[in-house]
């Protein structure tokens, strides 16, 4: 006869208890990413008289552009997935937790892929190597060498902005890097600065001044 599975002490039911409360919250969190990502396509917020989606969603759902978009990453990259895969995959990813998942979603566009070998990686390494790893694979500069700050700047944008922005994103970062003086490059950071300069210079055309700038 076999012996029964010894008993959770009272800390490791609670634990638990919590982590399958989590899996069952995020499985959830993907039917409303669905339906989020159907009401962006159709432009629904236009019968409802908001002029922007993101405005809509806010005060539908209560989460802020920032939120929903690193979610509909993890959303894009499941849908990237053979379809017979897609709910094994969303089980695994739910159980990864949400921070995991935007990480790793981006490197599950990429074809041909192993979705199993990162879910695997994303669960048993640090944070920090699965973000080097989907660098390498997205074709950005891995963390930590020269020049990373920058290169973990852009790689964060990358990983936080829709899909369907990233190439048109990166594209300008890289090609405004490289104006100037070829030995000493822009960072990337000193980009977004120069972007920030170009949209103060826009808002000033328009009549639009910062308090003490006329």
């Amino acid at each position: 006869m076999s012996s029964s599975p010894p008993a959770l002490l009272p800390h490791e039911a609670l634990d638990t208890r919590l982590r399958q409360a989590a899996k069952r919250l995020h499985l959830g969190a993907f039917d409303l990413l669905e339906i989020i990502r159907e009401a962006i396509d159709t432009k629904v917020h236009e019968h409802f008289g908001f002029q922007d989606a993101n405005d809509y969603l806010l005060d539908r759902t209560g989460l802020t552009a920032r939120t929903i978009y690193r979610q509909l990453a993890i959303l894009d990259g499941l849908r990237a997935l053979p379809p017979g895969d897609l709910e094994e995959a969303k089980g695994v990813l739910a159980e990864l937790g949400s921070h995991r998942a935007a990480i790793l979603a981006p490197a599950l566009e990429k074809e041909p892929v192993d979705w199993r070998e990162w879910a695997a990686l994303a669960r048993q390494g640090t944070e920090e190597a699965l973000q080097e790893a989907v660098s390498s694979v997205l074709g950005l500069k891995p963390r930590g060498k020269a020049g990373a700050p920058g290169e973990r700047f852009l790689a964060h944008v990358l990983n936080q902005i829709p899909p369907e922005r990233r190439e048109q994103t990166e594209w300008v970062f890289r090609q405004m890097a490289g104006l100037g003086d070829p030995a000493n490059p822009m960072s990337m950071i000193g980009v977004f600065l120069q972007l920030i300069v170009f949209g103060e210079q826009e808002l000033a055309a328009q009549g639009i001044y910062r308090e003490g700038k006329v």
